[in-house]
């Protein structure tokens, strides 16, 4: 971590070592006034990561052939092979959320120094936390077992640095100790925030709705089901939006200029993942595609039968937050906490939005006569449904059950056991290379 700390620190564009001396080289900029340390951030939030694109890889959402293009970058992701992969494996990023960890600090850290309007600075570091806490939290939940509350003081976590330090050694923190600095960032960056919800086109940066989705995002993780609920009733307060498909079928609702878009950042799809990819039977078989009209919205069918994604590179695509995932948030939490009615009126209400006038009638008829369990299961479904090829299905398979899921690829089965080690990422080889604490 030192190393690769002090790679960023030193290899920056927009400020130099010289400039954190207090000296301003001929014709650089020094960040001083607010929008030049908005500029600054507006690169923290371009840093480009592919976790939800190589996670998808992970799930049981896709299908890969062994004759397709690019195959020797993804097989090993597809079937789970982290302990020998090819060398040519697409590697899951962790510099690269460190580095925007580090311009995140500096504006932070630069709170006393930044001048002009005290609104505009208030704003931009209370984004700044917001962005450092998402970090975090990609970061754990790729690296470290799910939040589990009687473990979560022992679990190894991932490093925690909030100031740059280039003699410090950094050591891994525990899982608790990483969701403490999330929500301890979140709390300051609703302290600071004092934009509602960005206008489409700046909506990738962050917003109160946003700090407040992300905020129930994390008590769900951790199974606060209430603080869960509150967190996204009161980001519903601000945006309740959601898009009816049988009015307005003309864009996904995850896209960016969508009335349920929330935080609109980052990429959950490649050129790739939608060329040489097809959707998996089992994804295609969670639709009534008759009657779901997200499946003709979210699928293309190939000449060969099989489907495609529609959600693709383009970056209309970027999504991290959406209303749609505060309401099934919502339903969730009311059936964890066996208030089954609430839970049913709270999906019922949603589907409403998602499924033809038939469907939703005869898909109300079964949520209604639905058990305790088969509730959670259904629950569980339509956000499987919801969010196909956006980057959640692998955070809910590890946050949930962990269940046994079961691949053929070139002819050979390949399975990820119920509650397997593998639901964990490993560190990259060049992560525990520079920092052999991890």
């Amino acid at each position: 971590m030192k190393n690769i700390i002090y790679t960023f620190f030193i290899t920056l564009s927009f400020i130099s070592c010289d400039e954190y001396l207090d000296i301003e080289p001929v014709g650089q900029v020094i960040p001083k006034s607010v929008e030049e340390y908005r500029s600054f951030l507006t690169s923290a939030y371009a840093i480009t990561k592919e976790s939800k694109v190589l996670t998808t890889y992970r799930t049981d959402e896709l299908s890969l052939s062994k004759d397709a293009a690019g195959i020797e970058f993804y097989q090993d992701l597809f079937i789970w092979n982290d302990i020998n992969p090819s060398p040519l494996t697409s590697v899951f990023p962790y510099a690269t959320f460190y580095n925007t960890i580090f311009y995140t600090n500096h504006v932070i850290n630069s709170e006393a120094t930044i001048e002009e309007s005290q609104s505009d600075k208030e704003q931009l570091i209370g984004e700044a936390y917001a962005l450092r806490a998402m970090q975090y939290f990609e970061l754990i939940n790729l690296y470290a077992k799910p939040y589990n509350k009687t473990t979560a003081s022992t679990d190894v976590g991932v490093p925690i640095t909030t100031e740059y330090d280039s003699e410090k050694k950094y050591e891994t923190k525990t899982v608790e100790e990483v969701y403490a600095l999330i929500l301890s960032d979140l709390t300051q960056a609703e302290a600071l925030l004092n934009i509602e919800k960005q206008v489409v086109g700046l909506n990738y940066r962050f917003s109160m709705v946003a700090v407040k989705a992300f905020k129930s995002r994390v008590y769900l993780y951790q199974q606060e089901w209430q603080k869960a609920i509150d967190a996204a009733n009161e980001a519903l307060a601000i945006n309740t939006e959601i898009q009816n498909l049988n009015a307005d079928a003309s864009i996904m609702p995850s896209e960016f200029n969508s009335v349920e878009s929330i935080l609109a950042l980052e990429t959950v799809a490649t050129v790739d993942l939608v060329s040489n990819t097809t959707i998996s039977n089992t994804l295609i078989n969670a639709y009534n595609s008759s009657e779901d009209l997200r499946f003709s919205l979210y699928f293309k069918q190939n000449t060969d039968g099989s489907f495609s994604s529609k959600k693709s590179a383009e970056t209309k695509f970027k999504v991290s937050y959406r209303t749609a995932e505060l309401h099934l948030t919502i339903a969730e939490c009311l059936a964890a906490l066996n208030e089954d009615v609430l839970a049913k009126e709270k999906l019922i209400a949603f589907a409403e939005n998602r499924y033809t006038t038939d469907g939703f009638n005869t898909y109300k008829a079964n949520v209604n006569l639905l058990n305790s369990n088969d509730l959670k299961t259904e629950i569980l479904e339509e956000r499987r449904r919801e969010f196909a090829i956006e980057g959640q299905r692998w955070n809910d398979l590890r946050r949930t059950t962990q269940p046994k899921l079961t691949k053929i690829f070139d002819g050979v089965t390949y399975i990820l056991e119920e509650n397997d080690a593998r639901y964990v990422i490993p560190f990259p080889n060049d992560a525990t290379i520079n920092n052999p604490n991890l």
